[in-house]
């Protein structure tokens, strides 16, 4: 079985946005590893992330059981060991309250003709229980967009006091229905992470 990466480039900093990002990793012992935005690479199969430090070429790796999160430009990539589970995985967060957060992982197929991606997404208490989880994927079968049409009210349910990511996920929905609900999957392509916490 191939391996799956997850290649990650952020191009958001230009020359004319000086808006600048601040790219680290946080170790599970607390220490910060300052790490290069531009370069950020997932194998979800060895449960490892592959990085830069700022000023280097070198790429270098650290396992998913070594850090807590990977803060990248407007990313966060978060370790997570849901209901109680021994194993853990690694999603990115898009957004997170005072007593949720909300995450998500997708995976392409191993099939190089073939253009599916799935997605799984949770909302989870901050002691990583599922409150709330939904799978979906890019096809259009009749199933496929109905479930994606279920996505906006879950998500709203429990976050509708965070207007920055109802905004950004209603830019996505509006029109969402017109193309079999395809338009809502660019919210989860560009895991931009929002913070709500009051």
């Amino acid at each position: 079985m191939k391996h799956f990466y997850f290649l990650l480039l952020l191009f958001s900093v230009n020359s004319f946005s000086m808006e600048s990002f601040q790219s680290f990793i946080l170790t599970n012992s607390g220490s910060k590893i300052a790490i290069k935005t531009n370069f950020f690479r997932i194998d979800y199969i060895e449960k490892t992330v592959f990085y830069k430090l700022e000023n280097s070429e070198i790429e270098k790796k650290i396992s998913f059981k070594d850090f807590d999160y990977v803060l990248i430009g407007k990313n966060k990539f978060k370790t997570f060991k849901l209901n109680n589970s021994k194993e853990i995985n690694g999603y990115f967060v898009l957004s997170e309250s005072a007593s949720k957060l909300l995450i998500l992982s997708s995976t392409s197929s191993d099939d190089e003709e073939s253009s599916l991606v799935n997605y799984i997404f949770y909302i989870i208490d901050l002691n990583g229980n599922i409150l709330e989880s939904l799978r979906f994927d890019n096809l259009k079968k009749p199933k496929s967009v109905s479930v994606r049409g279920d996505i906006f009210s879950k998500i709203q349910f429990y976050f509708k006091d965070c207007n920055l990511l109802m905004d950004r996920i209603s830019s996505y929905d509006n029109t969402s229905f017109e193309n079999s609900n395809l338009d809502i999957l660019e919210f989860f392509n560009s895991p931009v992470y929002i913070e709500c916490l009051k």
